[in-house]
């Protein structure tokens, strides 16, 4: 007769990811959390493949892990896919490119199906006017950070990922470094 399966206390174990490469000749296995294990086979793939290593400095590939670390302090994503502003005091323009990054984010973990939105979903997310949006969304369209879908969404481009990665990166270090308040006069000391 079998025991019965003890319940375990503390916290759940992380799932592991084991990646094995083979190469030629080469073969090399890693094991471990996902971070690890992709820094893990971009280090062996620049080992082995030098050019490999020359290609991916130049190469822009999202990484969805630090956006979303990024993206936590200025939008949150609903159980049901919404996005919500937590700084509604932010432009429509920076408002729009953080709930699309957080669209296209959640569509990459796999808890949002499409990477675009409609201007009233934006509207309802940034807390504006459905005309402000789409004025907005036509601005950003002539510059190249976002694209209109056939549905009549919108997405951000590869340069409004990158544009909006950096907008939510600012906006995180700027809520990091604490300003002092200032009541706007100058205080005189005598002395």
């Amino acid at each position: 007769m079998s025991s019965p399966i003890q319940p375990t206390t503390g916290p759940p174990e992380r799932a592991k990811v084991k990646v094995t490469i083979e190469w030629g000749d080469i073969k090399h296995t890693v094991e471990g959390d996902l971070d690890v294990v992709v820094r893990e086979v971009m280090q062996f793939a620049a080992r082995v493949l030098p050019n490999y290593s020359l290609a991916s400095k130049l190469t822009f590939s999202p990484d969805y892990s630090t956006m979303v670390d990024d993206l936590s302090e200025v939008v949150k994503l609903t159980p049901e896919g919404e996005v919500v502003v937590l700084r509604p005091e932010m432009s429509a323009e920076n408002s729009i490119l953080l709930v699309l990054l957080a669209v296209r984010v959640a569509n990459a973990v796999g808890s949002r199906p499409n990477v675009d939105m409609a201007p009233e979903a934006i509207s309802k997310s940034i807390g504006r006017a459905v005309k402000t949006v789409r004025n907005t969304l036509a601005t950003m369209t002539k510059t190249g950070v976002i694209d209109r879908t056939n549905e009549g969404g919108y997405k951000l481009t590869i340069q409004g990922i990158r544009k909006a990665h950096e907008a939510a990166r600012s906006l995180t270090a700027k809520q990091a470094i604490p300003r002092p308040e200032s009541s706007g006069k100058e205080v005189q000391t005598s002395g």
